[in-house]
């Protein structure tokens, strides 16, 4: 019944915003979408079956030429087993607040769970060759697809699919254009905690056709040095990023850390799209099994902890069959494990312009006391209407 009363009221909303005269000139945009998700996770004793109702709203509001204020709101109403049965799921879900707490949710002990968060709520202000943002923003200084060094405030884990516009942060960022392709940047974040402030600068420059970039600062807990590129070989992309980690505090329980990622991509004329990645991280680990991955996977990641694994690989294809029909399988194989295998096949149907199926496989691989087995296999159907 909740249910179906939240997308009444969804839709009669966004239906009144549309239904304002277009002709009159306004100064704002909305923007945004409802998704339906529903996923069957088959265990060893179990299934478990939930659904979520994912609905997002982009404001926009020009109030001058140079000022632009930005609003994006997540509600999401989740139901099914997983609700029922773990108590701390309202804690499980309520990731992505930064320095302010901008969420909420109902309380526990209910088959269902609503939630609502600001993920984005900044003012940017443009000049001539400057630019300035403050408040809750992505700071995105990644140049690769899956794993990404650089990315010292944002980063992200690519198994959560669902979160398409990634987290956020609560910062100011100050950025000043240099020539042609150039930039230097200063951000920092806003923490009671000095072991939980990022503040970092990055000089982006543009040489032999590739974008080059360099970045410095202190990451929580470590001062960082980091690089990044990005560029053709051929007509093949290849990027690249690398940081280093340095602990300044807490010695004793942090190490020393090198992440280097690479990845190169290739398009062919039939619509076939191939990718691959590889990622070394000094701190990781040749022992842990893929139950490991997938805890890790769960949790808010770091530039520092983008996988428990000293080595880990990924390729991935994707194919047009029809104009409205893609697909593509995603396969991440960690070396320095038992064989360790992850599988994400895919397929979205394009139903109409603004309306998309998608029907998804996440599939965990692993070498348990001499049987490769799955060790979690998760599918999901998700539609998903734009406005």
């Amino acid at each position: 019944m909740f249910r179906a009363q939240y997308l009444i009221l969804l839709f009669t909303f966004i239906h009144a915003v549309h239904g304002q005269d277009i002709e009159k000139p306004q100064n704002w945009q909305l923007t945004g979408y409802i998704k339906d998700l529903m996923t069957v996770n088959f265990g060893e004793d179990s299934t478990l079956v939930d659904n979520l109702i994912h609905n997002r709203m982009n404001f926009k509001w020009y109030p001058s030429e140079k000022v632009t204020f930005y609003l994006d709101i997540r509600n999401r109403l989740f139901h099914g087993d997983l609700v029922r049965s773990i108590p701390e799921y309202a804690e499980f879900v309520d990731v992505g607040n930064d320095y302010l707490d901008l969420s909420y949710q109902t309380s526990k002990g209910k088959p269902w769970l609503f939630q609502t968060m600001i993920d984005r709520a900044y003012l940017e202000w443009y000049g001539d060759e400057w630019e300035i943002r403050l408040g809750r923003q992505r700071v995105n200084w990644g140049v690769n697809l899956i794993w990404n060094p650089n990315d010292l405030f944002n980063a992200y884990s690519f198994f959560d699919f669902d979160y398409e516009e990634r987290p956020g942060s609560d910062a100011i960022r100050v950025r000043k254009y240099i020539g042609y392709a150039g930039s230097l940047e200063l951000v920092s974040n806003y923490s009671e905690e000095a072991d939980e402030i990022v503040m970092a600068g990055m000089w982006k420059t543009n040489r032999w056709n590739y974008d080059f970039q360099f970045l410095t600062g202190k990451a929580r807990q470590d001062l960082v040095l980091g690089l990044g590129w990005a560029g053709n070989i051929g007509d093949a992309g290849f990027k690249g990023e690398a940081t280093y980690f340095y602990p300044y505090t807490n010695k004793e329980l942090l190490d020393k850390a090198f992440l280097v990622s690479l990845s190169t991509d290739y398009s062919f004329e039939n619509s076939l799209y191939l990718n691959g990645s590889v990622l070394f991280n000094s701190n990781g680990s040749d022992e842990r099994s893929v139950d490991g991955l997938i805890f890790a996977s769960s949790g808010v990641l770091t530039a520092r902890d983008l996988s428990p694994f000293k080595y880990s690989t990924f390729i991935q294809a994707g194919y047009s069959f029809h104009p409205l029909i893609n697909g593509g399988l995603a396969v991440i194989y960690y070396p320095s494990t038992r064989n360790s295998l992850f599988m994400n096949p895919s397929v979205t149907f394009s139903i109409k312009p603004n309306l998309d199926l998608d029907l998804i496989g996440q599939v965990f691989l692993d070498d348990q006391e001499d049987e490769y087995e799955a060790v979690a296999k998760i599918f999901y159907t998700r539609i998903k209407w734009s406005f």
